[in-house]
């Protein structure tokens, strides 16, 4: 009811700057800092709900709906929300099975474990002040796809990696620790209160990235 009564009577944003932030030992490091420039991300309200592909037939599709699930969750005042769209032309990120294709990027974020090895690309606009859509999610098996708890690396994975495009973007996982899904080797399958209070930091702040919209490419899949 606390919710709704805010929503309705101060709007989201105004609703969301009521949230005192945590304190500063609660969450970990989400920029990417590299000498004097620091780059930093978060989803706009009106991009929102941010659409994300994975194949239909995808191993990774119930866990991509896991981890939506999992961040909206994360959130007080619904300052991230995401949806499945049937078209990889119209997302925002895409999440493939397989290891990335290319490595022209300005940012790969990993994560590994035994059996599964997550990426997750971002490229630059020109100038530099905006990231190009879409995010690119690579989850595949580090070998056997049938593998003893291929499921559950899945299902940490994919949630770490859409964390990353939350804008958790710290190359080195930087202060995550073991208990946190974004962890460097995560083992947590689940948001831990570190992650919470990591994303509700990032999204109550400035940030140094606006999304910038892909052009469509019909041969792009």
């Amino acid at each position: 009811m606390r919710r709704i009564a805010c929503l309705a009577l101060l709007g989201l944003a105004a609703c969301a700057d009521l949230v005192p932030p945590r304190s500063s030992e609660s969450y970990y490091e989400y920029r990417q800092v590299s000498g004097l420039d620091t780059l930093s991300f978060k989803w706009l309200p009106s991009q929102l709900p941010v659409k994300i592909w994975v194949a239909d037939d995808s191993p990774l599709r119930p866990h991509v709906v896991t981890a939506i699930d999992r961040w909206e969750r994360a959130f007080l005042f619904g300052e991230f929300r995401a949806t499945l769209v049937p078209d990889s032309n119209t997302a925002d990120v895409i999440v493939r099975n397989t290891p990335p294709v290319s490595l022209l990027t300005v940012s790969v974020l990993s994560a590994f474990a035994p059996q599964c090895t997550g990426e997750t690309t971002f490229e630059l606009a020109q100038g530099g002040d905006a990231l190009q859509l879409p995010w690119r999610i690579f989850v595949w098996p580090a070998s056997n796809p049938n593998a003893n708890g291929i499921e559950t690396c899945y299902a940490i994975t994919v949630t770490h990696e859409l964390g990353h495009a939350l804008g958790i973007i710290n190359p080195n996982h930087t202060g995550a620790q073991v208990g946190d899904v974004m962890y460097r080797d995560p083992v947590f399958n689940g948001i831990s209160e570190r992650d919470r209070a990591t994303v509700e930091r990032l999204y109550h702040g400035p940030t140094t990235l606006r999304p910038l919209a892909r052009t469509p490419n019909p041969s792009a899949r």
